[in-house]
């Protein structure tokens, strides 16, 4: 006789589907804009980018190394500028101070053709290097790579043709008349009184130093120029070279570079 097992156990409790709201039903708008937004990832840094950033770079070291050799011309033509005019003045003042000297203190014929002739040359060089800061650094439209290429370039070879041809000038003039009695200019007459000592009129000694120191800037200043003018047509290279990279770009503070 056998005998059959009943499961007494109860029965599984049914399984209620839950009522409570699905995440789905809320509208999280943040995180689904969030999900839905393209990824933001940095382009590519590709070779024509670096040759880019370079040019920029020789762009501004090129702009920077303008502006303090227009500072530097401006600061020696000043000089000379004060040079020149000290020895005019002192000219002026005793030119007919014969009272402690029993013949005259200057020839008959003095040339001051030398000392004007520096003290335009350096005028019209401050005149120009002042343009040129104003334009580099003023916020104006004449701050494009172009404009200031052509500004540069223009300064430059004047710059170049008025210091040589004003060394020339006043160098030939002093040398023609260097050993000459009857006629001088301030610097020849003036420093042919050195080695009198005590002898020597008042401000002679002024006035040679002050001559001879203003034609050595005006020389020096011929090499000054030259520079520039290497500067000059490193400009425009380099204004090529931003031109075939991309136009105008920015120069890295909030300011375009453009050609």
């Amino acid at each position: 006789m056998s005998f059959q097992r009943f499961d007494t156990s109860p029965p599984p409790a049914e399984r209620t589907e839950s009522k409570r709201p699905h995440l789905s039903v809320f509208r999280f708008t943040s995180f689904q804009s969030t999900s839905r937004r393209p990824s933001q990832t940095p382009p590519a840094y590709s070779p024509n980018d670096a040759v880019a950033a370079r040019v920029q770079l020789q762009a501004k070291i090129l702009h920077c190394l303008r502006i303090a050799l227009s500072t530097v011309i401006l600061l020696a033509s000043i000089v000379v500028i004060a040079c020149t005019a000290r020895a005019l003045d002192t000219y002026a003042t005793t030119k007919h101070d014969a009272a402690a000297w029993v013949l005259p203190l200057w020839p008959a014929r003095v040339d001051l053709r030398p000392t004007h002739a520096l003290l335009a040359c350096a005028i019209i060089l401050a005149i120009t290097n002042i343009f040129y800061i104003i334009a580099a650094l003023a916020p104006t439209p004449l701050r494009s790579f172009r404009t200031l290429n052509l500004i540069s370039t223009i300064i430059a070879f004047l710059s170049v043709f008025l210091t040589i041809f004003t060394t020339a000038y006043a160098s030939a003039i002093n040398s023609h008349l260097s050993d000459s009695t009857e006629s001088g200019t301030l610097s020849t007459w003036s420093c042919r009184w050195r080695g009198f000592g005590s002898n020597v009129p008042a401000h002679f000694p002024e006035i040679c130093v002050t001559s001879s120191a203003a034609l050595n800037l005006v020389i020096l200043m011929i090499v000054i120029e030259v520079f520039s003018v290497l500067l000059a047509g490193w400009g425009w290279w380099v204004g090529a070279r931003l031109k075939k990279a991309g136009g105008e770009r920015s120069d890295g503070k909030g300011q375009a570079i453009s050609v």
